[in-house]
């Protein structure tokens, strides 16, 4: 791991500034106030020009120096763990729920941030930050997480392939899923791999938005990931009807209304097989990391992802095939006609920060979050660097870069704010409708339960959850990657399989889990009321 530290030292703002908890900060040597921050990744090129351009605007007013402590990202996940919870002196890092959130949230490691947010001393926050957003971010009961994101979805899902050869093999603009397989068979004949689809995410979401099934949040349908199993979960007026896991046969839904009540869920996977039965799909898929490779040289004709990687695709892609024509099949019917109320939302945030309850230097991590997020200028100035040097803005309102640092800096670790976002010259056409589409209110459909996380905190329920995902492990790749086998044995269908694995789960104490997951559900409910 590498440890790069930046500290610059500032004159003194005032005397006596206090944290939420009432101590005094702490200042560096020549008076000003020094935070420090635990980042997800290498430092950016051009990041030390960043930095002191923000010190001369900041140096007569907020006086806040940050030291930064750049972690790849391969071993952050545990320098986070060993950092926070030996009650190191961080004052800001980030955090998200495939990383160490759900348990450090738990054990509140975490500090309750609502104090100051929807808090008019924090005008920034409170622009940037509604307070439905933050109510939908709650953890635990605690506002510990501050969400970063663009849109309040995930991304609008597509899969990616190229324009010039579905013209040239006579399928145009795909538009089906029925295009697709032609498109895919196509390229199977040219001997092109069809789809990109490698290890860990295989057909990844298809036929779900983020996840979430197309009209389930309507219906009172959500569903949650807990120790590697889907649990599907019903709720009509503001009480939990039914809870059923994916997979677990359609006796199991007989509660949820109709169409959903069956094992619904079970069927895309039944897809993913027939797809990999066909040979759409690379063979080593399990295990090959390519990171769209393939699909950038020309060897692969599709691959899956969202638009947010169209901006890297149309800038990388040329290096390897200036020929080629990026295609986007936007496979959900309602998000692709641009239908309001089409993208499911928890308004949860997938990646953020969070200010350890160890910091003595609260106040100070939030003055400067509110003046990172009080104007496009300040928020810019971090997003995609110092303008005229590292970025140009054109004359529609995008930005051309300079420099590497705007396509480099990663701000979904930092900077992502909806009411912050400059798209970059490449998002065009039908690619910024779709964008600007992402960002309406009314593009939402908001899902039945929000601001809810699962407490595995409690050491039954802990140790369950590891002997159950032991056993939903068996199939948790396999089945996104259309093979029909847990490691011991093959199956005929997905929903075999599935169905094995569940019974298998339930012995393992699966139920415990599900009882508990209705419990808690419904309190959050209650508490809302």
């Amino acid at each position: 791991m590498k440890k790069m530290f930046l500290i610059i030292a500032l004159c003194v703002l005032a005397a006596g500034a206090t944290y939420a908890g009432g101590s005094k900060e702490t200042t560096n040597s020549s008076g000003g106030t020094t935070i420090k921050v635990l980042y997800k990744g290498p430092k950016t090129d051009g990041f030390d020009a960043v930095y002191q351009e923000y010190l001369r605007r900041t140096k007569d007013t907020l006086n806040i120096a940050l030291d930064i402590t750049f972690v790849e990202h391969a071993d952050y996940k545990d320098k986070l763990n060993l950092e926070i919870t030996s009650g190191s002196d961080y004052d800001l890092v980030f955090d998200a729920s495939w990383v160490r959130l759900p348990v450090l949230t738990a054990d509140k490691y975490y500090a309750d941030l609502r104090p100051y947010f929807n808090n008019d001393a924090y005008p920034g926050l409170k622009k940037a930050f509604l307070p439905s957003v933050m109510e939908s971010n709650l953890w635990f009961g605690r506002m510990c997480y501050i969400p970063l994101y663009r849109a309040y979805g995930n991304g609008v899902p597509s899969v990616h392939y190229r324009q010039d050869w579905a013209d040239k093999w006579g399928i145009g603009q795909i538009d089906s899923y029925a295009k697709l397989e032609r498109y895919w068979a196509a390229a199977k004949a040219q001997g092109i791999l069809p789809i990109e689809n490698t290890s860990p995410r295989g057909f990844f979401q298809m036929y779900t938005v983020a996840g979430f099934f197309p009209g389930s949040a309507q219906a009172g349908i959500q569903n949650w990931g807990i120790a590697g199993v889907d649990f599907m979960v019903y709720v009509k007026d503001g009480k939990l009807v039914a809870v059923a896991p994916q997979g677990a046969g359609d006796a199991a839904f007989k509660d949820f209304p109709a169409p959903w009540n069956r094992d619904f869920a079970v069927d895309r996977f039944e897809k993913f097989a027939e797809w990999t039965k066909k040979g759409y799909s690379s063979p080593d898929s399990l295990t090959v990391r390519d990171a769209a490779t393939p699909f950038f040289v020309g060897q692969a004709a599709s691959y899956i992802g969202t638009l947010d990687d169209v901006e890297t695709i149309l800038r990388t892609m040329p290096d390897y095939s200036p020929e080629a024509v990026l295609g986007d099949f936007i496979y959900d019917e309602n998000i692709r006609n641009m239908r309001p109320g089409s993208i499911p939302s928890t308004l949860a945030g997938n990646n953020g920060l969070a200010v350890p309850e160890s910091s003595k230097k609260k106040d100070a991590v939030m003055r400067f979050m509110d003046w990172l997020f009080a104007s496009k200028e300040n928020h810019d100035l971090f997003e995609l660097g110092i303008q005229g040097k590292d970025y140009s803005i054109n004359s529609d309102g995008t930005f051309k870069a300079i420099t590497t640092y705007p396509a480099a800096w990663p701000g979904y670790g930092f900077t992502w704010n909806p009411n912050y976002v400059t798209y970059s010259e490449y998002i065009t056409g039908k690619n910024r409708e779709y964008r600007d589409y992402e960002r309406k209110d009314t593009s939402f459909a908001l899902q039945p339960v929000v601001g809810f996380s699962f407490d595995q905190s409690d050491v039954k329920i802990a140790s369950t959850v590891a002997q159950v995902k032991a056993v939903s492990d068996k199939v948790a790749l396999t089945k996104l990657h259309g093979i029909l086998s847990d490691g011991t044995r093959t199956f005929s269908s997905a929903k075999e399989m599935m169905n094995t694995n569940i019974a298998e789960c339930y012995k393992a104490g699966l139920q415990i889990i599900q009882d508990e997951l209705a419990r808690q559900i419904q309190a959050n409910l209650d508490s809302r009321k």
